[in-house]
């Protein structure tokens, strides 16, 4: 049964359930016949207060609805005197299709997704359609935390004692740690009690719902190699341990959901929703933000900020806007005939986490109820996640393993430059075109590589370059505010990442050979790869075939609006986030982050979205 099948069935489902659904920002809303034709609002969730009564001006305007936006707009309206608008370029969420974990490979397809590309990869994507990767990013109320696979992972703390000793005081481990806690709800079973989390805030952070055999094999087996078990969110990063999940109780728990929901009567936090914002406005003479233009409904729209513009729009979003507006390099802009305000190097620094897919084992003797697309579909599995249980209630990455290869950058024997996730899936377990559109795997691929495992229980690990050396740069393709930003990006132009995404790759192979995995039957599998069959298997050189032609990407996009001092001439804001030589004007998301960084960025934005709150308050509020 195709994925798509199974969404609608699980919303019929629910609905026979519970017709009347309390709206996540306080509406209510019963299907009528009227609105049937509209599946979206059939399942009685329109949010978002997609119609407020605008102000024609506010003291703050947020541009972007991610984690790190969210969580602004959120704790600045904390103050019941200070109007906020958060103007987002998606709509509201669906929860009771965005929130099933399990389905998380078709969230990617639906209009959550902005669907981007890279451009043709000369030593990457080999494998993949038009040699391109994908590069989902979210848009919605929520960002990318409504397609992504709610991994929470914060890194480790030497990434943020860099960047404070880079030129960004404030923001060493011991400055951001006590944000991190601030944002959390922790509900972890072995680790709540350790100092490093917290009980009481905004986001639900918990276990998984459901594991199977092969995540306590992983833990067991990177222990037989060295590594400790260890709350990889704790004190130290180096070890192995089960994920971490943005979840509560078996349902995804988005931005959105986490940080509007609860706040749904303030009524000074106005959201729009389908709002796409086109510019930064901007005083030529004082180089001072005090508004923003934005189309709604074919309509162009101004509205004044009093005392701040807020972009948090992401990697992609918040460098476009800027460029937009007057601000970025020189020449770019000049080419495009775009008037420069202030000359900077918004978008020529750009890092992502590149990994691979696989390797790959199948698992003879084990015996779980996630065999494949057909064995998941049960009614048992159904109930199990009405329960909030069961392999719907989880996502696919289930334990993490953090280590050193030969190749890090960095010196600190403590401080890991991959990161090895085990999925208990492989993309032969979905016989719908959802996993094979997700990763964009070619038919050629697709059939000698992974339809012999249709019939066979498998699973495979994503072996992820943590600190990335390869840089690239995003450009405008136009002064249309409406077309995709242009990618310049290589994967693996550097060959260092290479190198160390082939030494992750084995150390998954040295892993599944210990007694654990041995145990279940489990094996390498040996299919060659399409382009690849004139390597002798399991060598370096193989494996370096595996990793160009089966890439996959972090989706951790940083570095295009970098922070740092405003002496340094690759940077974009300061410390405080403000744009440099800009006032009024600040970015808020994961683009200020510096080089590429030791975990996942979702966990990152709430964090930078928490201490810029602070920080506009400070300077607002004296």
């Amino acid at each position: 049964m195709p994925h798509s099948t199974v969404v609608i069935l699980i919303g019929v489902l629910l609905l026979s359930i519970k017709f009347k659904v309390d709206g996540v920002y306080g509406r209510k809303s019963e299907p009528t016949l009227g609105n049937l034709i509209d599946f979206s609002r059939w399942i009685g969730l329109e949010y978002g207060n997609p119609e407020p009564d605008l102000l024609e001006s506010y003291d703050f305007i947020v541009v972007g609805a991610g984690p790190a936006g969210i969580v602004v707009a959120n704790r600045l309206t904390e103050n019941s005197s200070v109007t906020v608008l958060l103007l987002e370029i998606g709509k509201a969420e669906i929860p009771m299709i965005q929130q099933v974990p399990g389905l998380f490979f078709t969230q990617a397809a639906t209009d959550y997704n902005f669907a981007y590309l890279t451009e043709k990869q000369s030593k990457a994507c080999l494998g993949l359609i038009d040699q391109r990767c994908a590069w989902h990013q979210g848009r919605g109320l929520g960002g990318s935390t409504i397609i992504n696979d709610m991994l929470y992972t914060r890194g480790n703390r030497r990434d943020f004692d860099y960047w404070n000793a880079t030129g960004n005081p404030g923001w060493s481990y011991e400055d951001v740690l006590p944000y991190f806690l601030k944002t959390e709800d922790a509900d972890l079973r072995d680790f709540d009690r350790n100092g490093f989390h917290n009980k009481g805030g905004y986001l639900p952070v918990q276990d998984a719902a459901y594991r199977s055999p092969l995540a306590d094999a992983f833990v067991r087996s990177a222990k037989l190699v060295g590594l400790p078990y260890v709350d990889y969110n704790g004190e130290e990063q180096y070890g192995a341990s089960y994920a971490q999940f943005t979840m509560k109780k078996g349902r995804r728990m988005s931005a959105g959901a986490s940080f509007l929901q609860p706040i749904k009567r303030r009524k000074n936090l106005h959201i729009l929703t389908k709002a796409w914002v086109t510019k930064v406005i901007i005083e030529p003479k004082t180089l001072t933000a005090v508004g923003v233009v934005y189309t709604r409904n074919k309509q162009s729209f101004a509205v004044k900020a009093n005392r701040e513009v807020i972009l948090s729009s992401g990697a992609f979003g918040s460098a476009k806007l800027l460029m937009l507006s007057g601000i970025g390099p020189k020449n770019h802009l000049e080419e495009l005939k775009i008037e420069v305000l202030k000359s900077l190097p918004v978008g020529e620094t750009l890092f992502d986490h590149p990994a691979a897919l696989g390797p790959i084992f199948t698992a003879s003797r084990l015996q779980d109820d996630n065999k494949n697309d057909q064995t998941m579909l049960t009614v048992t599995n159904f109930l199990k996640y009405l329960m909030g249980k069961g392999p719907f209630s989880s996502a696919v990455a289930e334990t993490f393993a953090f280590f050193r290869t030969p190749f890090a950058i960095y010196a600190d024997p403590e401080w890991p430059d991959v990161e090895l996730v085990q999925l208990f899936l492989s993309p032969g377990d979905d016989r719908s075109p959802a996993t094979q559109n997700y990763f964009r795997i070619n038919n050629e691929t697709l059939q000698k590589f992974f339809k012999p495992l249709y019939n066979k229980r498998a699973f495979m690990y994503l072996p992820v370059v943590l600190h990335s050396t390869t840089k690239g740069m995003v450009r405008l393709k136009s002064s249309n505010p409406y077309d995709h930003p242009v990618f310049k990006y290589q994967y693996f132009a550097d060959e260092r990442d290479l190198d160390t995404l082939v030494y992750a790759m084995k150390a998954a192979v040295k892993i599944s050979y210990q007694k654990p995995f041995r145990d279940m039957g489990v094996e390498l599998y040996r299919t060659k790869l399409p382009g690849c069959e004139h390597f002798e298997f399991n060598t370096d050189d193989y494996w370096r075939c595996h990793a160009m032609t089966l890439t996959y990407v972090g989706y951790h996009f940083v570095g295009t609006n970098k922070m740092g001092l405003n002496s340094d001439p690759t940077t974009v804001v300061d410390h405080r986030l403000r744009v440099h030589g800009v006032q009024r004007l600040r970015v808020v998301d994961a683009s200020i982050i510096p080089v590429a960084p030791s975990g996942h960025t979702m966990a990152y934005a709430y964090m930078i979205g928490e201490k810029a709150a602070d920080m506009i308050k400070q300077d607002n509020y004296r």
